[in-house]
């Protein structure tokens, strides 16, 4: 019969197997837009009715906004190693307001998506945004809608 302290080494080894395995088969990687073309590519698989305007890109580049018709901004955000497209109406936010240097801290009406804080290169990019998501949230109301992109 084991031991509790054999019985705990185990388990703390497994635990590290476990993490290093999804570390090495990619579950670390944080996604980067390499360019518009990119971004606009990974929004029309979902969305495939969009015209996309001008993107804007966070610091990071994790993350790309763009405007769209009636009101709407387009939505590319990295999560895991995935990248997950939204198109965000009037009803999806809440608040988008200036957090720090060049941040935006932007909460949804969205209880899978709660809040974000967005930083971005340059106050220009920051305020467009912002822009954006103010006249989504001052519009009137629309279809929300979410697909998560797997690569």
């Amino acid at each position: 019969m084991l031991g509790l302290p054999a019985l705990i080494g185990m388990i703390v080894v497994g635990i590290s197997v476990g993490v290093l395995a999804v570390h090495l088969a990619g579950g670390s990687e944080r996604p980067q837009l390499a360019d518009d073309g990119e971004a606009r590519s990974i929004f029309l698989v979902d969305f495939p009715e969009s015209r996309i305007g001008p993107i804007v890109y966070t610091h990071d580049r994790r993350t790309a906004f763009f405007e769209l018709a009636m009101h709407r901004t387009g939505i590319v955000h990295g999560i895991g190693n995935k990248f997950l497209t939204r198109c965000i109406s009037a009803s999806d936010v809440a608040s988008a307001e200036p957090a720090g240097d060049l941040a935006l801290k932007v909460r949804w009406h969205d209880i899978t998506w709660p809040r974000q804080t967005f930083s971005f290169a340059s106050e220009t990019d920051r305020s467009i945004v912002r822009a954006w998501l103010q006249a989504s949230a001052n519009s009137a109301e629309g279809i929300t809608h979410e697909r998560a992109h797997v690569l």
